[in-house]
């Protein structure tokens, strides 16, 4: 049975015996669809498909053709000759629990692949297609896109009659372990179309901190600055981009050169900012992590990387660590990641989670601002980063929660199958959407809470828009919350 929810801007659809994706790449729909007549193969275990095409049934996309051949439901967003960026989450290649996590981790081809169709549908094959993401830096991007079937996608139907068709890889360098084990930065191309300076200025949500002194912001990608010493204030890679006279952010020209947006995010908790949803996915557009704050370095009010300092311990256990990886290559000995994870999965350690730091907690007042700064950047900047008053791309957002992620996300989480998927053309209704359904308060989560403050450069669709959306009746699987949200 299929549960939904009709309005002008988001729907859902709940399936409860849809627990897994259809792993045959490229993901052929279950059936022939009469809307579809360049799609010649079909495979009927391929469930998804059809839910993400029930998705769009419900958002009532061309609604005046559905059940009909003439149905095309991109029609409205997307024109021959456009440009369209599909922007997955992608942030790993791995999990701690294995393979079967990692489903809960990133978003799968086969969520991608019926956006692809009704979207060469719309363009009759004229223009592009773009799938485009920016993950953390020693993710191998490769695995991922074999782990993912979306180079196997992209593979096919290039061959076939379909609009062209690629995958980017956004990231300007990557990070790799030599023998030694000692780390270090590649170079690669990056975004091909290369990347634009956006200063926010005083209209960025950071510059309430403009008058203080000694503000820090770090982000865990930065590697000048001490991560393991929790006192450490000094100036970072992203204070060149934040400080009293600017807040720059460096943009994907790929992203700002596309007619329209899709954002397809993974439903998930997050360690910073409490959920990770299509607000939060957001952040791979940017160059590199140097201009994104994670935290403010310190204890509150100025700072907030954590309520309080780590106990002396666990400093001792992080520096005793660096000197054996160091030292001895503890890392490299045979069998010594299957035991951190033995031991990872027993909670006898919790990675970078055992004690709250680098900003993983609800106190947290920092990635609030550089989530909703960047979908105000996405929403009205030109194709030359020049930020307008209306909005500049048209923009479908869509919350994979076939397999979410629950605990410590957004990639040492549990899995957990919730067997639901949000889809609408606001990312701000669609995320509150999500987060009822995850059974946790709007108000928690600032990146939702706050954006309805927004004055310029707006998110929310109406100042009166009711985050707990009362009227909405949706299933509730009542996600564990990361550990610093308790």
């Amino acid at each position: 049975m299929e549960n939904k929810f009709f309005s002008d801007l988001t729907a859902f659809v709940y399936a409860p015996s849809i627990t897994h994706y259809f792993l045959q790449p490229p993901f052929d729909p279950p059936e022939s669809y009469p809307e579809l007549p360049f799609v010649v193969r079909t495979n009927s275990q391929n469930t998804v498909y059809s839910m993400v095409r029930n998705l769009m049934i419900n958002l009532g996309m061309d609604a005046q053709n559905i059940g009909t051949k003439y149905w095309d439901p991109f029609k409205d967003l997307a024109k021959p000759g456009d440009v369209v960026v599909i922007k997955p989450n992608l942030i790993t290649h791995r999990h701690y629990l294995g393979k079967d996590a990692l489903y809960s981790t990133v978003i799968h081809g086969s969520s991608i692949r019926p956006i692809i169709d009704y979207l060469n549908l719309a363009m009759k094959g004229q223009g592009a297609i773009i799938i485009a993401d920016n993950p953390m830096v020693a993710t191998d991007f490769k695995a991922l896109m074999k782990f993912t079937g979306i180079q196997e996608i992209i593979n096919a139907l290039n061959d076939q009659s379909y609009v062209k068709l690629a995958v980017i890889d956004l990231r300007p360098r990557i990070l790799k372990e030599d023998r030694s084990g000692d780390f270090y930065y590649m170079s690669q191309e990056g975004d091909p179309l290369g990347y634009v300076d956006i200063d926010l200025g005083k209209e960025s949500l950071f510059s309430e901190f403009d008058d203080r002194a000694n503000i820090r912001y770090y982000t865990l990608a930065d590697p000048s600055i001490d991560h393991f010493n929790p006192k450490f204030k000094g100036k970072s890679e992203t204070d060149k981009y934040h400080n009293s006279k600017a807040h720059i952010y460096t943009i994907s020209r790929s992203i700002l050169n596309s007619d329209l947006f899709i954002n397809i995010a993974k439903m998930k908790t997050h360690c910073k900012a409490g959920i990770t949803l299509l607000l939060k996915n957001v952040i791979g557009v940017v160059y590199g992590k140097g201009c994104i704050p994670h935290w403010r370095q310190g204890l509150p009010p100025d700072g907030d990387s954590s309520p309080s300092y780590p106990p002396s311990y666990y400093l001792y256990l992080q520096q005793l660590y660096i000197k054996l990886r160091r030292g001895i290559r503890i890392h490299q000995i045979p069998g010594f990641r299957k035991f951190r994870n033995f031991l990872q999965k027993r909670n006898f350690i919790v990675g970078q989670y055992k004690h709250l730091e680098h900003g993983n907690w609800k106190g947290n007042d920092t990635i609030w601002r550089t989530i909703l700064d960047l979908n105000r950047i996405l929403l009205y900047a030109d194709k030359d980063g020049k930020m307008c008053e209306q909005p500049q791309r048209k923009y479908f957002g869509l919350i994979d929660g076939i397999i979410s992620q629950q605990g410590e996300g957004p990639m040492a989480g549990n899995p957990l199958v919730t067997s639901i998927v949000f889809g609408g053309f606001n990312p701000l209704i669609v995320d509150a959407c999500a987060v009822k359904s995850m059974g946790i308060s709007p108000q928690l989560i600032k990146c939702i809470s706050k954006a309805n403050t927004i004055n310029k450069w707006k998110i929310s669709p109406d100042d009166n828009f009711d985050i707990s959306l009362p009227e909405l009746n949706v299933p509730v699987f009542n996600f564990n919350l990361p550990k610093g949200w308790r």
